[in-house]
């Protein structure tokens, strides 16, 4: 699997945070205040999007 694909299955609040926050560069506390979340869930999204993302790719 390539990395856009798994990029692609990540659910919706994780890959916002991960492209937000791997990709474009912002900070937690922006992505927060961006999506209407605390920064503890910014957080907790980012770690759970990486996890996913090493899960996906590993599979092949």
């Amino acid at each position: 699997m390539d990395f856009e694909a798994a990029i692609g299955r990540l659910p919706e609040g994780a890959r916002q945070v991960f492209v937000l926050h791997d990709i474009e560069g912002y900070h937690h506390e922006e992505i927060a205040d961006m999506l209407g979340i605390v920064t503890g869930t910014s957080k907790s999204q980012l770690h759970h999007a990486r996890m996913a993302l090493r899960r996906h790719l590993d599979r092949g």
